[in-house]
């Protein structure tokens, strides 16, 4: 696939997920340790080296400052990208591309750092998960 331009999005979607990097991640995990079970309901992880992305309905993604947002591309439901900027190719056979490069049929285009990652391995985010996830950080 040829490298990919990004353009600014005229049409910024509802968010479905977040990505978090570093000191943020850090931030994330300590803003999600302060909910409770019932809040944590309906959210899901992907921990891949540097990000951390967070899955799950806009009004249960918290808000960070300098936090990033991901949506499903609106023609293309296994496609996500970020919410601010969009590849200047067809979503369509961008997704094509990507998935027979990986094989995996949901998956996340970024971009700072520029990316591809699976998310059909997300896993339901629960006090066991934050536990983890804030050992790993530190």
């Amino acid at each position: 696939m040829p490298a990919l331009v990004w353009r600014e999005r005229d049409d910024a979607p509802v968010p479905g997920g977040l990505v978090a990097t570093g000191p943020r991640a850090h931030a994330l995990v300590r803003a999600l340790a302060g909910r409770d079970a019932a809040a944590l309901v309906g959210l899901s992880i992907v921990p891949v080296r540097d990000l951390l992305i967070l899955l799950g309905p806009a009004d249960r993604l918290p808000w960070i400052d300098g936090i990033r947002y991901c949506a499903q591309a609106t023609d293309v439901p296994g496609l996500w990208l970020p919410t601010t900027t969009a590849p200047d190719l067809p979503a369509d056979l961008v997704h094509a591309a990507l998935q027979r490069q990986t094989g995996r049929s949901t998956l996340l285009l970024w971009t700072g750092p520029d990316v591809v990652v699976p998310l059909d391995d997300a896993v339901p985010l629960d006090a066991t998960a934050l536990a983890w996830l804030d050992k790993e950080l530190a």
